[in-house]
């Protein structure tokens, strides 16, 4: 598949998926990863927060999903349901998209099974992403994975980022996805996980920096 290094892909992604409050987009997942809502109560404790400066902090993620008492239900990795599931420790969860389940494995050093489908056929694709970037029991063998990098970041990730990021049984089935979208990068899994595995080591550590190009 022609796409740029990867290296480079994760360089450019390292930056454009940056969290400007990693102290707080971590506890999130790191607490909805226990399968059950986060309340805010808990994050007011954890980050020594008053309430009304974690609502102004929250305001500032504006991805982040609640239920109707206010607790949080997910941030990237969430317990509503989508069309990536992503079972952690038996768990049931989800991830806003296919990125995020070779995303989140790494970042959280824990293995997670993942159950999607094709976008274009429908077809279920499995696998098992492990905290090192390497996929194991791929089925089919030769699924891949889309990515379109924004032009630049924004707090809406969901939106700019994950909603183009979708799982292919072949790339034959992600034919029609890349003639509407020709600005795509398509991975294989296992190219996509190693990119998810550098992501996740430096979105963790210093803030990357702004490069141009």
């Amino acid at each position: 598949m022609q796409h740029p290094p990867l290296e480079t892909i994760a360089k450019r992604l390292s930056v454009l998926l940056y969290c400007e409050q990693e102290d707080l987009c971590r506890p999130i997942i790191q607490q909805v990863v226990r399968g059950k809502p986060v309340t805010k109560a808990d994050l007011q404790v954890s980050l020594h927060l008053s309430l009304d400066e974690l609502e102004r902090r929250l305001a500032h993620l504006p991805d982040t999903e609640f239920d109707q008492q206010g607790n949080i239900l997910g941030w990237g990795v969430t317990l509503l349901p989508t069309s990536h599931q992503f079972q952690l420790d038996g768990k049931a969860l989800y991830t806003w998209c296919a990125f995020d389940t070779v995303l989140f494995p790494p970042s959280l050093q824990r293995s997670a099974q993942v159950q999607s489908t094709c976008a274009q056929t429908g077809h279920p694709i499995a696998f098992v992403a492990t905290p090192d970037g390497v996929v194991k029991d791929l089925t089919p063998a030769g699924s891949v994975m889309s990515l379109i990098l924004p032009a630049e970041r924004s707090e809406c990730v969901r939106e700019t980022f994950c909603s183009q990021s979708l799982f292919f049984r072949s790339g034959q089935a992600a034919s029609t996805f890349l003639a509407s979208h020709p600005e795509a990068i398509l991975l294989s899994v296992e190219e996509a996980a190693l990119v998810g595995r550098w992501v996740a080591q430096s979105r963790f550590t210093e803030k990357p920096e702004e490069k141009s190009g």
